[in-house]
């Protein structure tokens, strides 16, 4: 990724009485992960953009990942967490 766009910590932290805590931050995190490696792609295609053009791309970005994924993981209610894990997390079914 570009030196100068930095990596953007979740935004929460997992609270022990929220079975859903862990997984919003898991999300975020692959979030972030996906969106730092689109910025690395297009700045080797588009070499020109500068590090504002970046910034810009990447707050777009994030916002459209909090407002489509995360906003409603975390207004999800509470028993809702199992069907969230398997739509979202690493669960696999084991034989």
């Amino acid at each position: 990724m570009h030196a100068d766009i930095p990596c953007v910590a979740p935004v929460t932290e997992p609270e022990p009485d929220d079975p859903r805590s862990d997984l919003i931050a898991t999300v975020h995190n692959n979030s972030r992960s996906v969106i730092e490696a689109e910025l690395r792609r297009l700045s080797r295609r588009v070499p020109w953009l500068r590090s504002a053009d970046l910034e810009v791309i990447d707050g777009a970005l994030q916002d459209l990942s909090e407002s489509l994924i995360l906003r409603p993981l975390r207004n999800a209610p509470q028993d809702a967490a199992p069907l969230l894990q398997r739509l979202f997390g690493a669960v696999t079914d084991d034989p």
